[in-house]
């Protein structure tokens, strides 16, 4: 297996869906799951927004004047359904299909025709950055994808490569809590269980140590490993392994209240 990772810029007015993302520098989305044929490509996303950027966002997929994962000039007359299957304050998982139909080369499309079936993909949206990441079966045929990419490219937009080599993204980053040790998985579990991280909070250290048959300062560098462990995956994901680290690293300093 090969992971692609390439980036792609937009000036301020040539992508509707972009631009909300750059009036909006809050917001944030990452696919969760992607299926991606000849036919068409089922997506499943998570956005992270203001309101009032969320409610922008609706209007643009709602109605769409153009494909959202095409880069050049091609008219792209597709078949196109978008629903928030969930939604809280702030955010919202959303269900998206879109049909390939005539001259529409979008991103996942290229992919297929150039290395072939197999190809996993997700993006991340953030201010004027799009991140594609590519997990391929090999890597035949991806300088031939890179090259119709730098070609297909619309004015506005700017393609850059990032790398291309053995999986890391797509194994580093598919973390659970059953990673933690057990005895911290245990902890954190019990925490959101009995509402330790509700705010106002429903049982303070003290009790939950109780609970769980340990002592208060057990507990606490428990939850404090696994916090950290939860916080520097969460962050790499979004900021890279050296960015992450360092805001760590800065973080550790910090210490959990005492109720």
């Amino acid at each position: 297996m090969r992971e692609f990772i390439f980036t792609i810029d937009y000036d301020p007015g040539v992508d509707p869906l972009m631009d909300v993302f750059m009036d909006h520098p809050e917001t944030h989305s990452r696919t969760i799951a992607c299926n991606v044929a000849e036919d068409g490509m089922w997506r499943l996303e998570r956005i992270a927004g203001s309101e009032t950027a969320l409610q922008e966002l609706d209007e643009v997929f709602d109605d769409p004047v153009q494909c959202t994962e095409c880069i050049g000039f091609h008219d792209c007359d597709t078949e196109w359904y978008y629903e928030v299957i969930a939604e809280a304050e702030g955010q919202r998982t959303v269900y998206s299909y879109r049909s390939e139909a005539g001259d529409c080369h979008s991103v996942p499309r290229l992919a297929i025709e150039h290395v072939g079936h197999g190809v996993l993909c997700e993006t991340e949206r953030r201010g004027s950055r799009c991140e594609w990441r590519l997990l391929l079966c090999n890597d035949r045929g991806v300088d031939d994808l890179f090259s119709e990419l730098e070609d297909e490219l619309r004015p506005g937009l700017t393609i850059e490569f990032r790398q291309l080599g053995d999986p890391s993204y797509w194994t580093d980053e598919a973390v659970t809590l059953a990673e933690l040790p057990p005895e911290q998985q245990a902890a954190v579990e019990a925490a959101v269980d009995h509402g330790y991280y509700r705010t106002p909070r429903a049982v303070s250290l003290s009790d939950l140590a109780d609970r769980l048959d340990v002592s208060r300062s057990t507990l606490q560098y428990r939850l404090q490993r696994a916090e950290a462990w939860i916080v520097r995956s969460f962050v790499t994901r979004s900021m890279g392994p050296v960015e992450a680290e360092e805001s760590v690293a800065e973080g550790s300093r910090l210490r959990v209240a005492d109720d």
